[in-house]
């Protein structure tokens, strides 16, 4: 028996995208996955990302339970925003880890932004043949990495689409197909993994839709403003492609794992067009902490004379050092400001307030005056409109503190500040605010971008009218390795269960 449970984690797939192309006949795997499980639609929480959703499933808790809310952490003590796995978040353990712990023989493939802790009883890989990987591939164990080795060696394309210019057909065609070749490769070695061994539980997972759907948006919809018909015409739809690629590979791992394996699918979250505010997140904060007249920062200041004076092709080649010495320079402002923005994932600008006793040089006084600071930008934020149509800008400002509960809550962003796509028809260019006054945007690279959707499936018998938020996953997939897995076929346990 190959495995118990089979789970397929989807990063960055779209329900609604992945019903269309079901009922056209396009997915018949996932059709047949579909169609013998019980369905349940998953929504991110309000304003989140990727990162947040994955680590929340992961571990059965929300955000304030993580503390993991984007691939760059804030650091309170030195003001550095830094990847995560060189920051100082909590040491977390994901569902698999609980489940290994109690002897049984576990597999994880490729879960998106895991933080990777050894397994005693099984295997684990971590950013091989992943979306945008910020380390090397982790084998655990390592002598793992040589059959790894024997399927897929170097990647062309692990730096990610935006590492070189991709902006012809023949550009975007190569991308593509490296991109293909590793859902082929990682197939091969997911199939030959459960042939090999007898597994409790099998994690699958593949987040080249999430590579795609960033990139390459506009290739699906001809009403899209960066739509290229000469470009499209070559291409043709290249996230249905990918699409019906892991959905082949979805049916030679099923095949694999056997008939008699209860299967889980998870996915998300979605994609749709990209539009945001993030790029100017932290100006229309300054202007609201400092007036419109205020100088701009020295980071600003910065990054404006680095795009005006070098190249396109040059500025992408050089990005990573860029932002590297932006952060750092950008500490000396954070310090003395009231509060600023932190990366985040493009659906919301992410803000944090300078509180005393929590950084280092805090200038919020925690209680009465952060609620009056919280207050404060909220009326201003709302305040701001889309130039193009007169609309909002904002959809919801959401405040982690008041909704969010969890020992890791200071780790998270003060807001969010969601934007409201559902009223743009196109990505913002300039917004204004008869306050704060006009902002121009400047054109960013990527076309797509995630909406809260994901789904969930589970066997047949498992209706939950329960299970919607990410962190609601774990506990199902944790009771059904339980129940399908006898005493006689665990492995003997290493230490107690947590």
């Amino acid at each position: 028996m190959p495995a118990k449970i089979l789970m397929f984690g989807m990063d960055g797939a779209d329900p609604a995208f992945m019903d269309a192309m079901i009922e056209a006949g396009d997915l018949p795997n996932f059709k047949r996955l579909r169609d013998q499980a019980a369905v349940h639609p998953i929504e991110n929480d309000a304003a989140q990302g990727a990162a947040q959703f994955w680590n929340s499933a992961s571990i059965g808790a929300g955000p304030a339970h993580h503390g993991h809310y984007f691939f760059m952490q804030f650091k309170p003590d030195t003001y550095d925003i830094i990847p995560n796995h060189e920051s100082s978040i909590p040491d977390i353990t994901p569902f698999w880890n609980r489940l290994d712990r109690e002897g049984y023989r576990v597999a994880v493939v490729d879960w998106h932004r895991m933080m990777p802790k050894p397994l005693d009883n099984g295997h684990l890989v971590d950013n091989w043949l992943g979306h945008d990987p910020l380390t090397d591939t982790i084998w655990l164990p390592p002598a793992l990495a040589e059959e790894g080795a024997k399927y897929f060696q170097g990647d062309p394309i692990g730096g990610g689409f935006e590492l070189k210019p991709r902006e012809t057909a023949e550009e975007i065609g190569d991308y593509l197909h490296h991109l293909f070749n590793r859902i082929k490769s990682k197939t091969g070695f997911c199939c030959d993994q459960l042939r090999k061994h007898d597994w409790d539980m099998f994690v699958a997972c593949f987040s080249d839709a999430h590579d795609v759907g960033h990139h390459l948006y506009h290739l699906e919809d001809e009403s899209h403003e960066a739509y290229d018909p000469a470009i499209a015409e070559v291409i043709k739809k290249p996230l249905a492609e990918c699409y019906r690629r892991i959905d082949e590979a979805i049916g030679k791992i099923l095949d694999a794992a056997g008939p008699d394996a209860q299967v889980f699918a998870y996915g998300g979250p979605g994609m749709e067009t990209l539009i945001t505010a993030n790029p100017v997140m932290d100006e229309m904060l300054r202007r609201i902490d400092w007036g419109v007249e205020a100088p701009p920062t020295v980071a600003e200041t910065a990054k404006q004379s680095f795009h005006s004076l070098v190249p396109l092709n040059l500025r992408r080649r050089l990005a990573p050092l860029v932002r590297a010495v932006r952060r750092k320079v950008a500490v000396n402002d954070f310090a003395r400001r009231r509060y600023f923005a932190v990366p985040h994932n493009d659906n919301a600008g992410a803000v944090r307030i300078n509180v005393k006793g929590r950084e280092k040089y805090g200038v919020v006084e925690p209680g009465a005056d952060y609620d009056a600071v919280i207050k404060e930008l909220t009326d201003a934020l709302m305040t701001f409109k889309n130039a193009e149509t007169g609309l909002p800008l904002v959809k919801q400002v959401v405040a982690m503190r008041g909704n969010y509960d969890g020992p890791y809550i200071e780790e998270l962003p003060d807001l969010y500040v969601e934007w409201d796509r559902d009223t743009a028809p196109n990505n913002f260019r300039k917004i204004v605010s008869d306050i704060y006054g006009e902002i121009e945007l400047a054109p960013v690279q990527r076309t797509g971008d995630h909406n809260p959707s994901g789904f969930f499936w589970g066997p047949p018998e498992m209706h939950d009218p329960g299970i919607k938020l990410p962190e609601h996953i774990a506990a199902p997939v944790m009771n059904a390795v339980r129940s399908a897995c006898k005493p006689s076929h665990r492995a003997t346990p290493s230490h107690a269960a947590e």
